[in-house]
């Protein structure tokens, strides 16, 4: 699948994905949900980026992350990725690479599609039918934002700050946002927007990043001159 070059703005959060290659399980047992934590943390500690919301599946995590240039962001993935490897490998007695090429990202529209995304992300494993409650999954950013227990990775948005003076009362109006649940479309947006590194949000603010950067924030059709220059421009 084409992809643009990867869309990052200074101090805009994005929406990343990583999986394992050919979607194999990555984490599989608590130690390695443990360990992947760590590397997070260690690797936010080496870059200046922040961390919002997380999951943690099977075969693959997803991120919303603020990073203040291109180069923070590739320092936090890169260093939490290859920590990760180096104990995945150790642990199996295995070599060789675990990943499925680059991760995946979205530039996200924070003012107007900020929670979605939360939503998106949090809402995974209940999606997945691997628990009947987002309470009784610990491996995600959810007990934080929803349930005020503190949790070491996040650094809290802006936007979610505004949600109430305290923390508790952020945590009961956030709880209030998972009332209703993305919309079939929306959730294809996002998946469309991260798969594709396009920018997610509306048409105002894809007009806005477009100006900004200079080139296209969404792909044309497929079907295209590949040969084209507006094509070649697109790609990456």
């Amino acid at each position: 699948m084409a992809r643009l070059p990867r869309i990052v703005l200074p101090n805009q959060p994005l929406h990343i994905m990583h999986r394992g290659n050919n979607r194999q399980d990555i984490f599989e047992i608590e130690a390695d949900m443990v360990r992947i934590k760590e590397d997070i943390a260690h690797a936010l500690s080496k870059s200046d980026c922040q961390l919002h919301a997380y999951v943690i599946m099977s075969n693959h995590l997803h991120l919303l992350l603020t990073p203040t240039d291109k180069t923070q962001l590739s320092r936090f993935m890169q260093t939490m990725a290859n920590r990760y490897v180096r104990y995945f490998n150790a642990s199996r007695n295995q070599t060789g690479t675990i990943w499925e090429g680059r991760f995946k990202s979205c530039l996200v529209d924070s003012d107007n599609y900020l929670f979605t995304l939360y939503r998106y992300i949090e809402m995974n494993p209940l999606h997945a039918n691997m628990v009947q409650s987002l309470t009784d999954y610990p491996w995600s950013s959810y007990h934080h934002n929803a349930l005020g227990k503190k949790d070491a990775l996040i650094k809290e948005h802006a936007l979610y700050r505004q949600l109430g003076n305290s923390s508790i009362l952020r945590a009961q109006h956030y709880q209030q946002i998972f009332d209703n649940s993305n919309t079939a479309e929306q959730e294809q947006q996002i998946e469309e927007a991260t798969m594709r590194g396009e920018v997610y949000g509306s048409r105002d603010f894809h007009q806005k990043i477009a100006k900004r950067i200079m080139r296209p924030t969404k792909l044309t059709a497929h079907g295209g001159d590949r040969k084209s220059e507006d094509y070649k421009n697109q790609v990456g």
